[in-house]
């Protein structure tokens, strides 16, 4: 059987601004083995891959040096037929270079008088596509990158990506419910000199548009999370023992805690609107076209807005900026939109 070879050793927003790529490249293979690198970051969405034909192999963010002399030796394998390079780690784009048999596949990246790979690896990619960071304003975002990318053939509708995985049978209850995914990133929040009294204005204008609120926090536990598992209904995915995660359907804000990526991605996906810090959060919602808020901080890189620009017309994002009236005010014209 012949093979293809996908690198996506990346965090895991990389990887969803991938997949309308790979969708394309597991339709137009059917009948290929297709191995998927994938990063530490994102080795939990593994399930978004699961088919026959597809191996999963873990490849550090950071490529360790018994990983690059293993790779040298894969590429030799002579059923191997393509390779694709998503993530544009400079390492990857030797491997061409080394063994020109296999066609390449590279995103590339431009950026102020840095190039990577440089022009010379470039010439031995069969097909690439720059990301032009010298661009702020004009060209593709990157998911539109790789799609052109990887799209060889027509376009294909079908979706053979597993966006309906086996996850917690709990969370069957989620689909009777209009709510709204809040996730709280402490980082942002602190920064803006934001407290629990200023999130809670936030929570009671949901509230009064119809929507209960599933709330979600960083991995990192801070002060917060004591916060959040104090004064709201929680429910701790790693010890759901005697609680039914329907009784916390009856409070307006409800708490989930340590929540797997498989139940994430559902509660995602099933949301009604998803309010988050930029971040997986946000391009895994505008992947699956559910409404978006997408916060940013005034710090914010002007060339995400083009690079990272979601293909969903449900998209809005807030700049955060210290708690006033301005900013509720805001928030509620943005919730008009949805």
């Amino acid at each position: 059987m012949k093979k293809i070879l996908i690198f996506k050793n990346d965090r895991v927003g990389d990887l969803f601004h991938s997949l309308k790529g790979i969708n394309q490249i597991l339709n137009e293979h059917l009948d290929y083995q297709i191995n998927i690198y994938l990063s530490d970051y994102s080795k939990g969405f593994s399930f978004l891959f699961d088919r026959k034909n597809i191996k999963i192999k873990i490849l550090d963010y950071r490529i360790s040096f018994l990983d690059k002399i293993s790779l040298l030796f894969t590429i030799f394998n002579p059923s191997i037929e393509k390779i694709y390079i998503l993530s544009p780690k400079n390492f990857l784009f030797f491997l061409p270079f080394v063994q020109r048999k296999i066609k390449f596949y590279g995103i590339c990246v431009n950026e102020g008088n840095k190039f990577r790979p440089n022009k010379y690896l470039r010439s031995f990619l069969f097909k690439k596509e720059i990301n032009n960071r010298n661009y702020k304003k004009k060209g593709d975002s990157i998911s539109n990158l790789i799609y052109k990318l990887c799209k060889s053939k027509k376009e294909y509708k079908n979706q053979l990506v597993n966006i309906n995985p086996h996850y917690n049978r709990e969370l069957l209850t989620l689909n009777k419910y209009r709510y709204c995914h809040f996730h709280f990133k402490r980082s942002i929040y602190v920064k803006n000199k934001w407290n629990l009294e200023h999130l809670k204005e936030l929570f009671k204008i949901l509230n009064v548009n119809k929507y209960k609120i599933l709330l979600t926090s960083d991995l990192e536990k801070s002060e917060f999370n004591n916060y959040f598992k104090k004064i709201y209904p929680t429910f701790n995915f790693e010890n759901p023992i005697n609680k039914k995660f329907s009784l916390i359907f009856n409070n307006e804000v409800n708490y989930l805690e340590n929540i797997k990526s498989i139940d994430l991605f559902h509660v995602i996906k099933q949301s009604s609107l998803v309010i988050t810090p930029h971040g997986t959060m946000s391009v895994a919602a505008s992947y699956l076209n559910i409404p978006v808020i997408d916060i940013f901080d005034d710090t914010i890189n002007k060339i995400a807005f083009r690079e990272y620009k979601p293909d969903n017309i449900k998209y809005n994002f807030l700049i955060l900026k210290p708690f006033t009236s301005k900013i509720l005010i805001e928030f509620k014209r943005i919730l008009l939109n949805v």
